[in-house]
Parts: structure tokens; sequence; C-alpha cells
């Protein structure tokens, strides 16, 4: 087997970066969308929380499980935010 060869006459020059591809059109409003439906995910849970229609636990209601449903939730969506931006940060 041959080892591959390079062009000795044209050396890579140090500061280039590959071409990164460029995002599809249309791809922040998709993710705006994926945010605010998972955002309202969250509400929606805390609300079924909050309210509890089946009525099993009336007498033991605590007003921190629907708080901490939602804090749960917009933790989540922190965090992942947080990725997003730190890769967009270092894509540019």
């Amino acid at each position: 087997m041959v080892p591959p060869t390079t062009n000795p006459e044209t050396p890579p020059a140090a500061d280039e970066q590959p071409s990164r591809p460029s995002p599809a059109p249309g791809s922040r409003k998709l993710l705006a969308i994926i945010i605010a439906a998972f955002f309202a995910w969250g509400i929606f849970l805390a609300v079924g929380v909050y309210l509890n229609v089946s009525g099993e636990a009336d007498e033991r209601f605590d007003f921190r499980r629907p708080l901490l449903v939602l804090g749960c939730t917009m933790a989540f969506l922190s965090f992942w935010l947080l990725l997003l931006w730190s890769k967009s940060r270092k894509a540019a």
C-alpha cells in the first residue's frame, strides 16, 4: 500500500480554516418555532399540574409543584440555548 502524498510546492496556510457550510434558509425560523413550542409545552404541563384535573391529590396540593415543572422546563431550555449560543460564537 502506497502512503498518500501531498504536493510539497503548496503547503497549507496555517490561518486558513476549512469552510463551514452555511445554515439552511429558514433554519432560524424553524429553531424559533421549536423553542416556542417547547416553552408552550412547559407552560401547558405546569398549568395541568396546577389545575389538578384528576382530583387525586386535592388535600395535599402544593403550589411548588407547578413551579418545579416550569423551572425544570426553563432550565433545560436555557441550557440548550446556551449551548446553541456557544456553538454559534465558536463558528464566527
